[in-house]
């Protein structure tokens, strides 16, 4: 059984495992352990501008991002408007290390929690052993440590991320039990906003985080405790190819297009440049806008996007819309959210 971790201290067993194998992988042998409780100066991946061929490139990138937002609200795809969470508290919940940086981490700040529900760590190991780990034990760890340092680079307190742990892959079998494990961060840190992923049919562990997010802000507003939520796009299939960071259509949810300036786009290139084991997969998402709406009150019962599931073109822990809904149905009606079916 997992728990949930707050400031990476080991609260069972499987993570007991993991810390005593955050050593790395099989190819690092001829490094020496890495001892518990260090940490590793994220990488400098951009200099200060000092020279006058720096002031010109910086100059060419200013001039190029401008026209970029001059075209962005030309299309009206970009908002001045001020995001609601800027200087409150915000928690951000995802199902992955490295989903917080796409969606959002130009949003990440000093008021931010994070909560990752699994460990990035699919128990079939064709991940892990792709990047030379030979447990899934020790690829989660180095996830783990990459999220470490693509959120202190945001300025994200250690003491304010948490992973639950959930196996990547197997969050859809978890959603009641992660649903009342969030409630209680959401009221034990008196946050009142909240970001999650869109429910768009893109992986069931995306959907599933969803649904345990929505499922636990009810929960609290039976008690008076109300959060305001907000979704986010990551990927999701469209017609003829997968489409990323754009939102299935709703018309009775707005949206809200933050254009990022230069120092934030270098920032959150910063930020994905931590995910190493991630790099091809990153390498597909922009970093010049993020896009975000109020959760509308999805029918997590329902299928989204049209029915269109990117996860059954892949192997990502459900095969099936129908056992989706079989998983979210059971789950709501454990949480008393929606009538068992007669």
């Amino acid at each position: 059984m997992w728990q949930f971790l707050e400031s990476q201290q080991p609260t069972s067993n499987h993570v007991a495992v993991c810390r005593r194998n955050l050593a790395g992988p099989a190819h690092e042998t001829g490094s020496p352990p890495r001892k518990i409780g260090t940490r590793k100066a994220p990488q400098r991946l951009f200099r200060s501008s000092t020279g006058a061929a720096d002031v010109a490139i910086k100059g060419r990138s200013l001039e190029r991002d401008r026209l970029r937002l001059s075209i962005l609200r030309s299309n009206g795809a970009t908002s001045p408007a001020v995001p609601p969470w800027r200087d409150i508290p915000v928690c951000v919940i995802v199902a992955h290390p490295d989903d917080e940086t796409i969606g959002c981490g130009a949003q990440l700040t000093n008021n931010a929690t994070v909560v990752v529900a699994t460990d990035g760590a699919p128990r079939n190991l064709a991940d892990a052993k792709a990047h030379g780990y030979d447990t899934a034990c020790a690829y989660a760890a180095a996830r783990a440590r990459e999220f470490r340092s693509a959120t202190r680079i945001a300025g994200v307190d250690e003491t304010s991320l948490i992973q639950i742990g959930v196996p990547d892959q197997d969050a859809a079998r978890h959603i009641a039990d992660m649903a009342r494990m969030l409630a209680s961060v959401i009221a034990a840190k008196g946050i009142h906003c909240a970001i999650t992923h869109a429910y768009e049919g893109g992986h069931p562990d995306h959907d599933a985080v969803a649904c345990a997010v929505s499922a636990s802000c009810r929960l609290l507003a039976r008690s008076g405790y109300a959060v305001s939520l907000y979704e986010m796009p990551l990927y999701r299939q469209g017609a003829n190819r997968e489409l990323h960071q754009i939102f299935a259509s709703n018309e009775a949810a707005p949206e809200l297009a933050l254009f990022l300036d230069a120092d934030a786009q270098a920032r959150k290139r910063q930020m994905l440049a931590c995910y190493l084991t991630q790099r091809h997969t990153l390498s597909g998402f922009a970093v010049e806008t993020e896009r975000f709406r109020p959760m509308p009150r999805h029918d997590f019962t329902a299928l989204p996007n049209n029915g269109a599931l990117l996860y059954e073109r892949h192997d990502w822990g459900l095969r099936t819309g129908a056992e989706w809904q079989e998983l979210a149905g059971k789950a709501l009606i454990e949480l008393d959210l929606i009538e068992p079916q007669v």
